[in-house]
């Protein structure tokens, strides 16, 4: 068989591919920059879309014309939904017939239940729930922008775009100097949040969830989302706010409601949302610590976030429990886990550790940062969540190759690339010998 043939994740890795090098050119056209950037930062900022990650190497807001900015939310929006899933949601959606190719590679990309015969009415399902909710969330932001002073026009337009941002958890946003100057908005906070959870949360959960009034029952995935979700959620706003709330240069001193606030937006933002109302040089080192594990957790499967995903961090820990309890089947909510499910989570937590660390060392040497910030960005970019402590544009053409490979295999998932890459799959008919090795 030819290494070349293009498998599922083959597939999903050359439309991934394809889409940056088009908003690349997009995004180097005279209509679509204020001023000339390079094909180089062109590149980050269309891979920073794609992979829904918000890394900067320009200001948008400035550096991005109205045109580039509406290249900037259909890159992000087509990252969210998935190159292959959005493809094949335009064929089904004009009449077409999508191939079972098509169908095959929607599925290993967002990890969807069931098979190909199920596949197109959840890709419209997905299409709709997107729809609505990108649309209320952008509406009540527009209301609210324009009871603050914005024309309808402006209001609208800026809504829009940070909506779609916020549902898909890219973390890119159109007001000049970020959302501080909304750091104590009740409206535009809650919004916000709103959909950056939603859209973490995945598909599969929210269509579970639209079900539950029918069917009085949620499938495991959901049941392991929700609650591995509101823990991390919960742990994310106390630890922010336990740690920030005298810092003269972040919560201390601000009114209680703006503490709640900026508490419960940056306890949710790093789930790889990319969104801050406060200055992330200004957080304390234990602060920037915490936050490093809830980056590379990320959000849950067949969702708009990246990471290594919840269930991920929620099977390691029914493992660790599993074995501490003296061995056996790894059990939730009275079921048993397929052990191939646990191997693949040990496999993917592993590779994507090594890849962070790998990161952060290479930003050491090649651009002379202390070992914190560099890990805080490197898990930024793996984890496609897009908060920086200093500025990706001091890194140089190395530190910035190096985060676009990142954020390209952080979207795309550290065991799906590999196997896109890999020439052979190793076959069920292939056996060997047990052999004993002594572990712990």
């Amino acid at each position: 068989m030819s290494p070349l043939r293009l498998s599922a994740n083959r597939l999903v890795l050359l439309g991934f591919a394809g889409a940056i090098l088009a908003g690349t050119a997009l995004l180097k056209l005279p209509v679509a920059a204020s001023s000339d950037i390079s094909w180089l930062d062109a590149l980050f900022e269309a891979t920073s879309a794609v992979t829904v990650t918000g890394l900067q190497v320009v200001d948008p807001p400035t550096d991005f014309t109205v045109f580039g900015q509406v290249v900037l939310a259909v890159l992000i929006q087509t990252g969210g939904l998935g190159i292959i899933t959005a493809t094949t949601l335009g064929v089904a959606l004009i009449g077409g017939h999508p191939s079972y190719k098509e169908l095959m590679a929607a599925e290993q990309e967002e990890n969807f239940p069931g098979g190909p015969s199920n596949l197109r009415r959840l890709f419209v399902r997905i299409a709709l729930f997107t729809l609505v909710i990108e649309l209320v969330g952008a509406l009540v932001l527009a209301g609210r922008l324009v009871s603050l002073g914005w024309d309808l026009p402006g209001a609208l337009g800026h809504a829009t775009f940070n909506a779609v941002s916020a549902f898909c958890n890219a973390g890119f946003t159109t007001f000049s100097g970020g959302l501080s100057r909304f750091d104590g908005d009740v409206v535009v906070n809650l919004v916000l949040v709103a959909l950056i959870l939603l859209g973490g949360l995945g598909f599969p959960v929210l269509v579970s969830l639209y079900r539950y009034p029918k069917v009085r029952s949620l499938i495991l995935h959901a049941k392991l989302v929700l609650a591995t979700y509101a823990v991390l959620t919960l742990l994310g706003v106390l630890g922010f706010a336990t740690l920030e709330w005298t810092n003269p240069q972040t919560l201390g001193g601000e009114p209680l409601r703006t503490k709640v606030l900026e508490s419960l937006f940056q306890g949710v933002t790093p789930r790889t949302a990319g969104f801050s109302t406060v200055s992330y040089s200004d957080l304390s080192a234990p602060t920037l610590a915490t936050q490093i594990p809830l980056m590379f957790v990320g959000a849950a499967p067949a969702s708009t976030g990246g990471g290594v995903k919840v269930t991920a961090l929620a099977l390691v820990f029914l493992l660790v429990v599993t074995q501490a309890r003296g061995g056996g089947e790894v059990t939730a909510f009275g079921r048993r886990i397929p052990n191939h499910y646990v191997l693949k989570t040990l496999a993917l937590v592993s590779v994507a550790g090594l890849l962070v660390l790998f990161g952060a060392v290479a930003i050491m040497i090649s651009a002379g940062w202390e070992f914190l910030p560099a890990l805080f960005h490197s898990t930024s970019a793996l984890g496609t969540v897009g908060l920086s402590v200093r500025s990706s544009a001091e890194l140089g053409t190395f530190g910035k190759l190096l985060l676009i490979f990142l954020m390209f295999v952080g979207r795309l998932g550290p065991i799906t690339f590999l196997v896109a890459l890999s020439s052979r799959s190793r076959s069920e008919a292939d056996s060997y010998p047990p052999g004993n090795i002594a572990v712990g």
